[in-house]
């Protein structure tokens, strides 16, 4: 057999890169853009300020009610410095302290009575929508003509209890005759404290002597009292007699064996 000659022979390949580079490695395995991405969870619909409002309206109430209990007492104390003031002068910084109890109290009960009729606007809205969709009906008033009947003065003062009516009248599990009763005294309460505040301003800016300015602060600390006491009326309306009771659970049955 002839052999080729070891000049003529081939030299065996040699791979430069196995040679002179290390071997090609990853730091972390490949995803090779498969890579699986955790679920987006979905974010929670944005709830507009009258949304707000409403879920919180219980809480409003009652803290409305505080502070207008706390305001009339800054009031009373308003008081009794004007009465002590008739024999004696009070000193400035208890004039100064006084003043000051009145103006956080009294812009505090202001915040939250605005919050508050926002979140009856809310409720109201949320009521009604529900209650005539029980029905299969749409309800007949727009969300601007029920805005308007509750914040615009005046209106506000016979609006609002067609609106409750029309509700008393599409709910079902309601007595008719005892919510009614009790929808008229919140009414009569509700003339009740609109009355007061405009008699208790009045007086304050036309009244002249001490005298005068000192029933002007009972006139308040009367009108605050009763907002806290009708605040409250209107929490036990929402929350208690307009409430929806939740559907039963049906009742565990147990078996046993004979």
């Amino acid at each position: 057999m002839a052999l080729r000659p070891q000049s003529a022979r081939p030299r065996p390949r040699v791979d430069a890169d196995a040679t002179t580079s290390p071997t090609p490695r990853y730091e972390h395995n490949p995803g090779w853009g498969l890579r699986d991405l955790p679920p987006v969870e979905p974010g929670e619909p944005q709830r507009s300020p009258i949304e707000r409002l409403r879920d919180g309206l219980p809480n409003l109430l009652r803290a409305a009610a505080v502070v207008l209990v706390l305001a009339a007492a800054a009031e009373a104390l308003i008081y009794a410095l004007l009465v002590v003031n008739l024999e004696d002068p009070i000193s400035r910084p208890m004039q100064i302290a006084a003043e000051t109890a009145v103006w956080i109290t009294g812009l505090a009960a202001v915040a939250l009575m605005v919050a508050c009729l926002g979140g009856v606007a809310g409720w109201l809205i949320d009521e009604r929508k529900n209650a005539y969709a029980d029905h299969g009906q749409a309800d007949p008033r727009s969300r601007r003509q029920l805005m308007l009947g509750l914040w615009v003065p005046v209106l506000n003062l016979f609006w609002p209890v067609a609106f409750f009516r029309e509700l008393l009248g599409r709910r079902d599990d309601l007595l008719p005759v005892h919510t009614r009763k009790r929808l008229w005294w919140l009414w009569f309460g509700w003339l009740g404290v609109n009355g007061l505040v405009v008699v208790g301003v009045l007086v304050r800016i036309f009244s002249q002597s001490l005298v005068w300015q000192a029933n002007a602060v009972v006139l308040v600390i009367i009108s605050n009292l009763v907002s806290a006491a009708f605040a409250g009326a209107l929490w036990w309306t929402i929350t208690r007699l307009f409430a929806r009771e939740a559907p039963a659970t049906a009742p565990t049955r147990w078996l046993a064996a004979v």
